[in-house]
Protein backbone atom coordinates (compact mmCIF):
# COMPACT_ATOMS: atom_id res chain seq x y z
CA UNK A 1 0.00 0.00 0.00
CA UNK A 2 1.34 3.42 -0.92
CA UNK A 3 2.24 5.96 1.83
CA UNK A 4 -0.62 8.17 0.58
CA UNK A 5 -3.19 5.41 1.12
CA UNK A 6 -1.79 4.60 4.57
CA UNK A 7 -2.01 8.29 5.45
CA UNK A 8 -5.61 8.37 4.26
CA UNK A 9 -6.46 5.34 6.43
CA UNK A 10 -4.85 7.05 9.43
CA UNK A 11 -6.94 10.17 8.80
CA UNK A 12 -10.11 8.08 8.65
CA UNK A 13 -9.23 6.44 11.97
CA UNK A 14 -8.41 9.87 13.44
CA UNK A 15 -11.85 11.21 12.59
CA UNK A 16 -13.60 8.09 13.82
CA UNK A 17 -11.83 8.20 17.20
CA UNK A 18 -12.61 11.93 17.43
CA UNK A 19 -16.30 11.09 16.92
CA UNK A 20 -16.13 8.41 19.63
CA UNK A 21 -14.35 10.72 22.07
CA UNK A 22 -16.89 13.48 21.45
CA UNK A 23 -19.54 11.13 22.87
CA UNK A 24 -17.38 10.22 25.87
CA UNK A 25 -16.00 13.58 27.03
CA UNK A 26 -17.04 17.23 27.11
CA UNK A 27 -14.60 19.44 25.18
CA UNK A 28 -14.94 22.36 22.78
CA UNK A 29 -12.63 20.69 20.27
CA UNK A 30 -10.80 17.37 19.97
CA UNK A 31 -7.87 16.48 17.75
CA UNK A 32 -6.60 12.90 17.29
CA UNK A 33 -3.40 11.78 15.57
CA UNK A 34 -2.83 8.06 14.95
CA UNK A 35 0.46 6.55 13.77
CA UNK A 36 0.37 3.00 12.38
CA UNK A 37 0.64 1.11 9.13
CA UNK A 38 -2.44 -0.35 7.48
CA UNK A 39 -1.86 -3.93 8.64
CA UNK A 40 -1.61 -2.76 12.25
CA UNK A 41 -4.69 -0.55 11.91
CA UNK A 42 -6.72 -3.56 10.77
CA UNK A 43 -5.64 -5.47 13.89
CA UNK A 44 -6.26 -2.46 16.12
CA UNK A 45 -2.54 -2.00 16.81
CA UNK A 46 -1.18 1.53 17.01
CA UNK A 47 2.42 2.74 17.12
CA UNK A 48 1.27 5.93 18.80
CA UNK A 49 -1.91 7.83 19.57
CA UNK A 50 -2.10 11.52 20.49
CA UNK A 51 -5.32 13.04 21.78
CA UNK A 52 -5.50 16.80 22.28
CA UNK A 53 -8.55 18.50 23.78
CA UNK A 54 -9.27 22.17 24.23
CA UNK A 55 -11.57 23.54 26.95
CA UNK A 56 -11.90 20.01 28.33
CA UNK A 57 -14.30 19.54 31.25
CA UNK A 58 -12.00 17.77 33.71
CA UNK A 59 -14.52 17.96 36.55
CA UNK A 60 -17.68 19.89 37.35
CA UNK A 61 -17.09 23.65 36.94
CA UNK A 62 -13.53 23.15 35.66
CA UNK A 63 -12.61 23.38 32.00
CA UNK A 64 -8.88 23.10 31.41
CA UNK A 65 -7.39 25.12 28.61
CA UNK A 66 -5.44 22.30 27.00
CA UNK A 67 -5.24 18.57 27.70
CA UNK A 68 -2.87 16.42 25.64
CA UNK A 69 -2.69 12.65 26.06
CA UNK A 70 0.15 10.81 24.27
CA UNK A 71 -0.21 7.04 24.25
CA UNK A 72 2.63 4.79 23.09
CA UNK A 73 2.30 1.44 21.34
CA UNK A 74 -1.19 0.13 22.10
CA UNK A 75 -3.75 -2.39 20.95
CA UNK A 76 -7.35 -1.26 20.73
CA UNK A 77 -10.37 -3.56 20.63
CA UNK A 78 -11.79 -2.72 17.19
CA UNK A 79 -15.23 -3.95 18.24
CA UNK A 80 -15.25 -1.45 21.11
CA UNK A 81 -14.70 1.46 18.69
CA UNK A 82 -17.59 0.25 16.57
CA UNK A 83 -19.68 0.32 19.76
CA UNK A 84 -18.60 3.91 20.45
CA UNK A 85 -16.06 2.97 23.12
CA UNK A 86 -12.28 2.77 23.35
CA UNK A 87 -10.93 -0.32 25.11
CA UNK A 88 -7.25 -1.19 25.34
CA UNK A 89 -6.33 -4.86 24.96
CA UNK A 90 -3.29 -4.44 27.20
CA UNK A 91 -1.78 -1.70 29.39
CA UNK A 92 0.14 1.06 27.65
CA UNK A 93 2.55 3.81 28.60
CA UNK A 94 2.56 7.42 27.51
CA UNK A 95 2.63 10.99 28.70
CA UNK A 96 0.25 13.80 29.57
CA UNK A 97 0.42 17.59 29.39
CA UNK A 98 -2.28 19.77 30.97
CA UNK A 99 -2.61 23.56 30.98
CA UNK A 100 -4.90 25.36 33.48
CA UNK A 101 -5.25 29.13 33.75
CA UNK A 102 -5.49 31.00 37.05
CA UNK A 103 -8.98 32.17 36.03
CA UNK A 104 -10.17 28.59 35.52
CA UNK A 105 -8.79 27.56 38.90
CA UNK A 106 -10.42 30.56 40.57
CA UNK A 107 -13.80 29.72 39.04
CA UNK A 108 -13.85 26.10 40.20
CA UNK A 109 -12.78 26.98 43.75
CA UNK A 110 -15.51 29.58 44.18
CA UNK A 111 -18.10 27.25 42.65
CA UNK A 112 -17.27 24.11 44.64
CA UNK A 113 -15.94 25.14 48.03
CA UNK A 114 -18.27 26.26 50.78
CA UNK A 115 -17.02 28.19 53.80
CA UNK A 116 -16.95 25.65 56.68
CA UNK A 117 -17.44 28.34 59.37
CA UNK A 118 -20.92 29.51 60.30
CA UNK A 119 -19.48 32.81 61.48
CA UNK A 120 -18.32 33.90 58.04
CA UNK A 121 -20.27 34.68 54.93
CA UNK A 122 -19.53 35.57 51.31
CA UNK A 123 -16.13 33.88 51.31
CA UNK A 124 -14.30 34.34 48.01
CA UNK A 125 -10.88 33.26 46.79
CA UNK A 126 -8.80 34.40 43.83
CA UNK A 127 -5.82 32.48 42.42
CA UNK A 128 -2.78 34.34 41.18
CA UNK A 129 0.18 32.60 39.58
CA UNK A 130 3.33 34.43 40.57
CA UNK A 131 7.03 34.23 39.91
CA UNK A 132 9.25 31.33 40.98
CA UNK A 133 6.42 28.82 40.36
CA UNK A 134 4.30 30.17 43.23
CA UNK A 135 0.50 30.20 43.58
CA UNK A 136 -0.99 32.95 45.74
CA UNK A 137 -4.54 32.59 47.07
CA UNK A 138 -6.22 35.90 47.93
CA UNK A 139 -9.18 35.59 50.30
CA UNK A 140 -12.01 38.02 51.00
CA UNK A 141 -14.78 37.33 53.48
CA UNK A 142 -17.42 38.98 55.60
CA UNK A 143 -17.18 38.60 59.36
CA UNK A 144 -19.43 40.47 61.81
CA UNK A 145 -20.52 42.80 58.99
CA UNK A 146 -16.87 43.66 58.26
CA UNK A 147 -15.01 42.80 55.05
CA UNK A 148 -11.69 41.14 55.77
CA UNK A 149 -8.93 39.89 53.53
CA UNK A 150 -5.76 37.84 53.60
CA UNK A 151 -3.55 35.71 51.40
CA UNK A 152 -1.58 32.50 51.39
CA UNK A 153 1.44 31.85 49.17
CA UNK A 154 2.11 28.25 48.15
CA UNK A 155 4.45 26.36 45.86
CA UNK A 156 3.38 23.17 44.09
CA UNK A 157 5.75 20.22 43.92
CA UNK A 158 5.58 16.49 43.39
CA UNK A 159 5.51 14.25 46.45
CA UNK A 160 8.27 11.76 47.26
CA UNK A 161 6.74 9.00 45.14
CA UNK A 162 6.02 11.34 42.23
CA UNK A 163 2.40 10.18 42.05
CA UNK A 164 0.75 13.36 43.41
CA UNK A 165 1.14 17.13 43.52
CA UNK A 166 1.26 18.85 46.90
CA UNK A 167 1.28 22.55 47.76
CA UNK A 168 3.74 23.78 50.37
CA UNK A 169 2.64 26.83 52.35
CA UNK A 170 5.33 29.52 52.22
CA UNK A 171 3.67 32.59 53.69
CA UNK A 172 0.33 33.59 55.23
CA UNK A 173 -0.81 37.20 55.48
CA UNK A 174 -3.87 38.11 57.54
CA UNK A 175 -3.89 36.97 61.15
CA UNK A 176 -7.61 36.19 61.08
CA UNK A 177 -7.38 34.16 57.89
CA UNK A 178 -9.78 31.17 58.23
CA UNK A 179 -7.31 28.27 58.28
CA UNK A 180 -9.94 25.61 57.65
CA UNK A 181 -10.94 27.32 54.43
CA UNK A 182 -7.31 27.84 53.39
CA UNK A 183 -6.58 24.15 53.93
CA UNK A 184 -9.68 23.19 51.95
CA UNK A 185 -8.55 25.34 49.01
CA UNK A 186 -5.03 23.89 49.07
CA UNK A 187 -6.40 20.34 49.23
CA UNK A 188 -8.75 21.00 46.32
CA UNK A 189 -6.01 22.42 44.10
CA UNK A 190 -3.68 19.55 44.99
CA UNK A 191 -6.45 17.12 44.04
CA UNK A 192 -6.97 18.85 40.67
CA UNK A 193 -3.28 19.04 39.78
CA UNK A 194 -2.82 15.39 40.83
CA UNK A 195 -5.47 14.42 38.24
CA UNK A 196 -7.34 12.30 40.77
CA UNK A 197 -10.46 12.26 38.56
CA UNK A 198 -8.65 10.37 35.82
CA UNK A 199 -6.38 8.35 38.12
CA UNK A 200 -9.53 6.79 39.55
CA UNK A 201 -10.38 5.47 36.08
CA UNK A 202 -7.42 3.19 35.50
CA UNK A 203 -4.58 5.60 34.69
CA UNK A 204 -1.66 6.26 37.01
CA UNK A 205 0.71 9.21 36.78
CA UNK A 206 4.32 9.95 37.58
CA UNK A 207 4.55 13.73 37.66
CA UNK A 208 7.70 15.06 36.07
CA UNK A 209 7.38 18.82 35.71
CA UNK A 210 5.29 21.73 37.01
CA UNK A 211 5.76 25.13 35.38
CA UNK A 212 3.95 28.42 35.92
CA UNK A 213 4.12 31.06 33.23
CA UNK A 214 1.90 33.83 31.86
CA UNK A 215 -0.98 33.14 34.25
CA UNK A 216 -1.04 29.40 33.51
CA UNK A 217 0.20 26.26 35.20
CA UNK A 218 1.54 23.46 33.02
CA UNK A 219 1.52 19.92 34.42
CA UNK A 220 3.51 17.16 32.72
CA UNK A 221 3.51 13.51 33.70
CA UNK A 222 4.41 10.03 32.50
CA UNK A 223 1.40 7.72 32.38
CA UNK A 224 0.60 4.04 32.79
CA UNK A 225 -2.80 3.26 31.30
CA UNK A 226 -4.73 0.17 32.35
CA UNK A 227 -7.94 1.31 30.70
CA UNK A 228 -8.86 4.32 28.64
CA UNK A 229 -10.40 7.11 30.76
CA UNK A 230 -13.96 7.95 29.73
CA UNK A 231 -14.24 11.44 31.25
Amino acid sequence: MTPEKVKFKEQVVNKFIEMVLARMVDAESISVRVKANFQKLVRGELDALTIEMYSFLLRQYLRVENFQFNIGAAAVDIRSIRNKQIKLLHPSKGSLRMVISQEQLTNVLNAQLVDPSDEMQAMQVKCQFGTDNEIVFHFNWMCAEEIKSGSCTTKPRTNTNGNAVVLDQLKVEGKELPIKFVNAVIAQVSDILSLSDIANQGTTFHFQQLDIEAGKIIVQAATHIEQFPSG
